[in-house]
């Protein structure tokens, strides 16, 4: 996301950061993963070795080398019964929202841009409950248009529901 919080345009994302997308496949390695089914499609070619979870109303949608779930609780049972013990969640911003405020940690990707867009990461830094642990800076380069910072926030304390225990992480 932008420091204006802007994920994509409604149309896709807008930036093309090959550092970003190596900095994803390291985060996720092997790990299930909950996203939408926009930013699904958008992010074809991102997934090596994840299991994707995709939300989506659409019963006859097929994921490829995943699994579709129409909310939010329901891809977490399916994360469970899979024996997940980590469940990132890829966005879009609605998916974002939901899972926030049962998330513990964020890894998040802070792109140095004014860019305008449609879909925005949701407000939390002035709650008072979200803390950032670590951030790494990187200039813009020959390959990745825009300088860009990976920052890592922990939650102190994350809603409790029946479907997830404070201790396992929600990662967004």
């Amino acid at each position: 996301m932008t420091r204006h919080r802007v994920l994509g345009t409604g149309e896709g994302i807008p930036w093309h950061l090959p550092r970003d997308q190596q900095h994803f496949r390291q985060q996720t390695d092997g790990k299930v993963l909950v996203l939408g089914r926009r930013t699904f499609e958008e992010m074809d070619g991102w997934f090596t070795n994840q299991l994707p979870i995709v939300l989506t109303h659409q019963s006859d949608y097929k994921v490829a080398n995943g699994l579709r779930a129409d909310t939010l609780p329901s891809a977490l049972a399916l994360a469970e019964a899979r024996g997940a013990h980590e469940l990132m969640v890829c966005g879009g911003g609605q998916v974002y929202e939901s899972a926030l405020p049962i998330a513990t940690h964020l890894i998040l990707t802070i792109i140095e841009a004014t860019i305008e867009g449609k879909v925005c990461f949701p407000p939390f830094r002035d709650d008072g409950r979200w803390h950032r642990t670590h951030h790494e800076s990187f200039e813009a380069d020959a390959e990745n248009t825009h300088a860009m910072t990976f920052e890592w926030w922990q939650q102190s304390a994350p809603v409790v529901t029946d479907r997830c225990d404070p201790h396992r992480h929600l990662d967004t």
